[in-house]
């Protein structure tokens, strides 16, 4: 973060062009992770609600402009440009960092949504609503910009805001997956089997959602930390070391949480034949085994308590097929 102090020649600022320079990497393989993502998201091989494709897709695409915004800014830094037109790039990444944490929000509604309409989600797919809470994501990152730099506790108040929001989306989203647990355990949906599977990857998605909120959780927790250590003393000519030091803390933080979560929906997203050919390619220990053994037939027990039998394929080939039948059967 940067101050115009820091751009007084010196130990402080060869310590700063550092700290500079560690960043940017991480920027660099951010947006390079992010930019993959869209073939797994949209891949016909994803077995992803296309609703939660679309939150998704709008997240990477806030967390991308982040990083980019961001990186504009370090390499400007190194080379002096003049700090007040450089001003456009600290707001622009400002903004996209807070709306990407207020998508965390966006796909708890998502997933209550598709809970209460498990039974005929992919068909009354609620786009506009999807879309609009995406879009929402910035009117409310500029509000939080405005109140930073016209209110005297500005960062404090967007402090409590995050928290809020923060919390109502972990409640959601504990409720989410509790209630979709329950239908699977007392087997209460006799719909189509278009239903067992929005149950099923409401359950699968929310539990993924939790874990992104902790992670996230963590790495905003802290660095709210020094970013409040950094506003405190960076009014104060005599702190310099403190705001620098606070200073890249909080900017490294953001964006290895950022790094930490783009890999964990990347996981996710990533089909099981995909990761198995890169953990062969790569030599690494492959936990994931065959669902079946060659020449025999796989046995699992239904949600309706029926014993079932499918092909010599992998589950996730099976159900690839069902549900490319099943969307061609919609759209007729």
């Amino acid at each position: 973060m940067g101050s115009f102090y820091l751009r007084e020649t010196g130990e402080i600022r060869d310590v700063y062009k550092i700290f500079l320079l560690v960043e940017c990497p991480f920027h660099i393989v951010n947006i390079f992770l992010l930019l993959i993502c869209p073939n797994f998201i949209f891949s016909s091989k994803t077995l992803v609600n296309l609703n939660l494709k679309m939150t998704i897709a709008s997240y990477f695409l806030a967390g991308v402009l982040m990083s980019m915004s961001r990186l504009a800014w370090l390499i400007c830094d190194l080379f002096w440009v003049p700090i007040n037109t450089m001003e456009i790039l600290m707001y622009s990444r400002f903004v996209f960092q807070t709306s990407i944490a207020a998508h965390l929000f966006v796909f708890s509604i998502e997933r209550a949504i598709a809970t209460c309409l498990s039974k005929r989600y992919e068909q009354n797919s609620s786009y506009p609503v999807i879309i609009l809470s995406c879009i929402l994501t910035y009117p409310y990152s500029l509000i939080q910009l405005y109140s930073k730099y016209n209110f005297e506790k500005g960062r404090e108040i967007n402090v409590v805001m995050y928290g809020g929001a923060g919390i109502v989306s972990l409640i959601i989203l504990l409720v989410v997956y509790r209630v979709n647990k329950k239908k699977v355990k007392e087997r209460r949906f006799k719909g189509p089997i278009s239903e067992a599977y929005q149950v099923r990857e409401n359950i699968r998605t929310s539990r993924l959602l939790i874990q992104i909120f902790f992670i996230f959780a963590f790495f905003v927790g802290t660095s709210t930390f020094f970013l409040l250590k950094f506003s405190a003393s960076l009014t104060d000519p005599s702190q310099k070391w403190t705001t620098i030091k606070n200073g890249f803390m909080y900017d490294i933080l953001i964006c290895i949480g950022t790094t930490c979560t783009t890999t964990v929906f990347l996981q996710f997203l990533i089909p099981d034949d995909t990761l198995k050919k890169w953990r062969l390619k790569f030599h690494l220990s492959c936990q994931q085994r065959s669902v079946t053994p060659e020449g025999k037939r796989l046995r699992f027990r239904s949600i309706h308590g029926i014993d079932v039998e499918v092909g010599n394929g992998t589950a996730e080939e099976e159900a690839r097929v069902y549900f490319t039948q099943l969307s061609q059967a919609w759209k007729l």
